[in-house]
């Protein structure tokens, strides 16, 4: 893919992309021959199985997290597996938190 963005003059100096977000913009004729590219080298059988795939693991981990959370309500005591999902799913949100509370900051 770095082929195809070498002669790209709207890419930001070195070194922006860890103040700004970069966004990467491709012309319609660059992105169809991106996709082609694609389709070709998977012959288009592989992102179905990706999507589907990623669908299950979003619906698995929320049932657990469900599962998890309904287990604390009850007073139910966790087992180490229990403790690490939770532990996780603490970081996680504190994670989420402070990456709004800093968005909120540099657009204020």
């Amino acid at each position: 893919m770095a082929q195809y963005l070498v002669d790209d003059r709207r890419r930001k100096p070195e070194g922006e992309h860890l103040s700004n977000v970069v966004k990467v913009r491709f012309t319609d004729t660059e992105l169809e021959l991106l996709q082609a590219s694609a389709s070709m080298s998977t012959e288009g059988r592989l992102a179905p199985y990706l999507h589907d795939l990623v669908l299950e693991a979003h619906e698995a981990r929320r049932a657990r997290q469900a599962q998890l959370l309904a287990d604390l309500a009850e007073g139910k005591p966790l087992d180490d597996q229990g403790r690490e999902a939770l532990e996780a799913l603490l970081a996680r949100m504190a994670e989420q938190g402070l990456m709004r509370s800093l968005a909120q900051q540099l657009t204020a």
